[in-house]
């Protein structure tokens, strides 16, 4: 299966060019894992395929439509954010993700190992923008169940007024 179409990406698998997969935050992990000796945890990413996965099988695609053709101040995107978080997370990306988590813990030799669960947008870092810092990151989480969670909350905050705000005003969809 290609890059494009998996869930998940252990960082190993990734190099900078996977941007538009992974987003900048991802595929430095992974450029840096494979190419250099700088010592890097393990790790994977979620993909952008995962993300659109999630958002197609959930029936969202029409609601953030339609809230979206609605909104008439971008300062005010709660309601995608509520929509994202009201939807279950498709039952075979959560066993990805699961399992993922799993592996991680063997890699690293933890049962429950803590981690961080960032977004890494696929826009960030142009030359004309920056999204660092757009999303919302979560720091010592533990348990696969939490992780998933926080993975949602993630795609969530692609919707953050100020991330909102700031695609408007860069000109972004």
């Amino acid at each position: 299966m290609k890059k494009e179409e998996q869930f998940l990406l252990w960082f190993e698998q990734l190099e900078r060019k996977d941007v538009d997969i992974v987003g900048g935050k991802s595929s430095s992990l992974g450029e840096m894992t494979a190419k250099t000796d700088v010592p890097v945890p393990y790790g994977f990413a979620t993909t952008a395929y995962a993300y659109r996965y999630f958002i197609k099988e959930s029936g969202l695609e029409e609601k953030m439509r339609t809230i979206l053709s609605e909104l008439t101040d971008v300062e005010n995107s709660a309601l995608l954010r509520e929509a994202i978080m009201a939807e279950k997370m498709p039952q075979d990306l959560q066993d990805a993700i699961g399992a993922a988590y799993v592996e991680l813990g063997k890699r690293v030799g933890e049962e429950n190992p803590y981690v961080a669960v960032r977004s890494s947008a696929t826009a960030e870092d142009l030359p004309d923008a920056s999204f660092a810092g757009q999303q919302d990151t979560y720091l010592n989480v533990q348990g696969a169940e939490t992780i998933i969670a926080k993975v949602k909350e993630c795609y969530a905050s692609c919707f953050t007024d100020r991330a909102v705000y700031y695609r408007e005003k860069q000109g972004f969809d």
